[in-house]
């Protein structure tokens, strides 16, 4: 896991029957005496070739089988029971197993006390320690983050939460008479339990003011006879399809609000008063979703699913709007309904022709908990490929896009490029550093398909000979290079201001000179998604070289100014629902390699090269563009490595970290980071962790939302 710091090598002995037993030390006992927990486990064996999962037993003090855990990989991520003294691996001959502390303090001292920091002098060891242990932290969370062992702990502090923040809407109440109608279109494998159960949470209701209509299938179907004997409940014969269907109930709907409600779950007992408040107090609002959790086989909540506020792009890939989609009435009524020839993705076309025919602020995300069901949602990917398919020609209906189906079932239009392919303008700032510039410019022009575009360099005072011959081998090479000097001190924003003004393209991307293209449809990608109507700003996929994840989008308001979500994450991390896997909005993306339409930089102005010269005018730029109306897309299909050290450790002076701190102060000032809940986050998640884990209450306001991002603080 880390060159730097080893782990914990617990002691073992071999039994007679050929097994291998490690034992705790005292402290990981005393910890597990009190409650089950997941911890970094390192796998050693005699031989490379031996790849084989390694089963566990876990025993108590007494011998007691408390459980059973595997290991996939040389460093995993392992849930040990309450209790755990001893691990057994069967025919574990020759294995060593090692473990990691938890915790900042304690691993930063392991990493002084075990770890191998070559030369690192003694009096600077406690430093170096504390970065190591930073970035190895990093990797723990994002390996547990993607685990099966997090979900233990995500049940365990999921419904920790629930108690005091699911089921507490107070309010403000909806005036009544203004019914909110259910509408659920049954199938052959609708269960007679299942409307039963739904049946008694909408009787729970705080709030009474409520209808359901039901859709029968063509057959009839089991319906419990409690429903024909409510008198909230109406049932309507089938018309044929789920489609027809869906379109009979919406035309027998009393409600100025319908509700689409899959009855193979469950609304919260304040789901109809959070839907109706949403519509009473926001008359602009067309559509709200909500947030939902998940159930285990029992029915007992599992975990949350928080969602992010109006995501365009992320719907475009799957359905995340969840199984609790509310409409105004006339607003359904007039975009025709759902159409017939989708019987499987007929929801799905709806609702993208909903939001298509909406602005941004009528689209509003309730933060609340408003349903459960058992299994995994639609946030994964479709249910099928045939529903995968429908869903793929609802979009290219609604995009005019060719659509690609993905393998996970999430899907990716592909845009399709202006008749005109717009010249890209490369700014890249550099001060001497030939080897890592040569291995950045040789490898754009060499390995990116995408051809139109010219190379500015800002030289900020560049002194050795190496650097000049580059400059010569570029320019010769690729003919559309130019070479801006810059002889003033190093103000990162000045310098890509000048590199900006200097360039011709409709297009600007910042791109760092430790950045190298390793596959070539990236620049296409980006260039499709930057001459989308309304896009200011698209940011790619970087890894470290190590391909771990350097950056897959910024979150604002992380840790009282913003982060790198997921950083040090595998390549292939899925990440919060699916997200990394699928184009997102986002509020901001890191300036390695921005990309920015000529319109946008107009518009909003360039780099605040006075009050960021050296932090933060990456993400001041972004949410600038965000706050003027402008989308932001990060995208998983334009992969770079980016050759920045995968150690934060770097050394810096006293002064130098006194300027970085006064401009996250500014920051913190100007977009009120410090309490600022991201758009494309949400409120119950913790502002103070890289991977989405659950607040210990909410962090902001959980009243309905849209992806509007707040307007700079003036005078800051």
């Amino acid at each position: 896991m880390s060159a730097e710091i080893s782990p914990l090598w617990l002691r073992a002995e071999d039994t007679q029957a050929g097994d291998r037993r490690f034992f705790l030390p005292w402290l990981w006992r005393a910890r597990l005496a009190a409650a089950e927990g997941v911890f970094a486990v390192e796998l050693a064996r005699d031989t490379a070739q031996d790849t084989e999962p390694l089963d566990l037993t876990f025993l108590g003090l007494d011998g007691r089988v408390l459980g059973h855990g595997t290991i996939a990989a040389p460093v995993a991520a392992l849930a040990l029971p309450r209790g755990t003294a001893t691990l057994l691996a069967a025919r574990g001959a020759g294995l060593r197993l090692g473990l990691y502390p938890r915790g900042k303090l304690w691993l930063k001292l392991h990493a002084f006390a075990h770890g191998s920091f070559p030369g690192v002098a003694p009096h600077q060891r406690w430093r170096a320690a504390g970065a190591a242990a930073r970035d190895l932290r990093g990797m723990h969370a994002s390996l547990f983050a993607d685990s099966p062992a997090r979900q233990i702990q995500a049940t365990r502090r999921y419904r920790r939460y629930r108690k005091d923040f699911v089921e507490d809407f107070l309010g403000p109440l909806a005036p009544a008479g203004a019914i909110l109608s259910f509408l659920s279109v049954l199938d052959g494998e609708t269960r007679a339990e299942d409307l039963a159960a739904c049946l008694s949470a909408l009787r729970a209701q705080s709030d009474a003011e409520w209808e359901w209509l039901i859709g029968l299938p063509d057959d009839g179907g089991d319906i419990p006879a409690e429903l024909a004997r409510e008198p909230r409940v109406r049932i309507l014969p089938g018309a044929g399809t789920a489609p027809l269907t869906f379109n009979a109930l919406l035309a027998a709907a009393k409600g100025e609000t319908v509700a689409l409600l899959d009855p193979s779950g469950r609304p919260t007992r304040d789901a109809v008063a959070m839907i109706r408040a949403a519509f009473a107090t926001h008359a602009d609002c067309r559509l709200a979703y909500t947030d939902e959790e998940t159930l285990d086989d029992a029915g007992a909540p599992r975990d949350g699913i928080f969602k992010p506020a109006f995501n365009r792009h992320l719907l475009r890939a799957v359905d995340y709007f969840g199984d609790l989609v509310a409409l105004r009435t006339a607003h359904a009524r007039a975009i025709g309904g759902a159409r017939a020839y989708l019987p499987l993705a007929w929801r799905y076309d709806l609702l993208l022709r909903a939001v298509g025919a909406l602005p941004p602020e009528a689209i509003r995300h309730i933060p609340r908990v408003a349903y459960g069901r058992r299994g995994v949602g639609g946030w994964t990917g479709f249910a099928s490929p045939d529903q995968a398919r429908e869903a793929a020609r609802a979009l290219e209906d609604a995009t005019g896009a060719p659509v690609e189906i993905r393998a996970d079932l999430k899907l990716r239009p592909h845009y399709r490029l202006p008749d005109v392919p717009p010249l890209v303008s490369f700014v890249i700032p550099t001060r001497d550093r030939a080897d890592l510039m040569g291995m950045a410019l040789r490898s754009l022009i060499a390995h990116t398909a995408y051809r139109n575009f010219e190379i500015v360099i800002v030289d900020n005072g560049s002194e050795e000979a190496e650097t000049f011959a580059l400059f010569a081998e570029i320019e010769a090479a690729w003919p559309r290079t130019l070479v801006v000097r810059d002889d003033g001190g190093f103000n990162y924003p000045r310098i890509c201001n000048a590199g900006v003004d200097a360039a011709s393209g409709d297009l600007i991307c910042l791109l760092n000179n430790d950045i190298e293209v390793v596959e070539p449809g990236w620049l296409h990608e980006m260039v499709s998604l930057a001459a989308l109507p309304g896009t200011g700003i698209v940011g790619a996929k970087l890894l470290f070289p190590d391909r771990t994840l350097q950056h897959a989008g910024v979150i604002a308001g992380l840790f009282r100014y913003a982060a790198h979500w997921f950083s040090h994450g595998a390549e292939d991390m899925a990440g919060h629902l699916g997200r990394l896997h699928a184009r997102n909005n986002l509020s901001a993306v890191t300036g390695a390699c921005l990309m920015i339409s000529r319109a946008c930089w107009d518009q909003i102005g360039p780099l605040d090269a006075e009050r960021f010269a050296e932090d933060c005018n990456d993400i001041d730029l972004c949410l600038r563009a965000r706050a003027s109306g402008f989308e932001l897309v990060w995208t998983p299909f334009a992969l770079l490595l980016h050759h920045e050290s995968a150690s934060r450790g770097r050394r810096r002076s006293k002064a130098h970290r006194e300027r970085l701190k006064a401009q996250r102060a500014r920051m913190e000032a100007l977009w009120r980071t410090a309490s600022l809940v991201d758009p494309h986050y949400n409120p119950n998640l913790a502002r103070n962790s890289l991977h989405a884990g659950i607040a210990k209450r909410p962090e902001g306001s959980r009243a309905p939302r849209t992806d509007a991002l707040p307007p700079p603080q003036a005078g800051s």
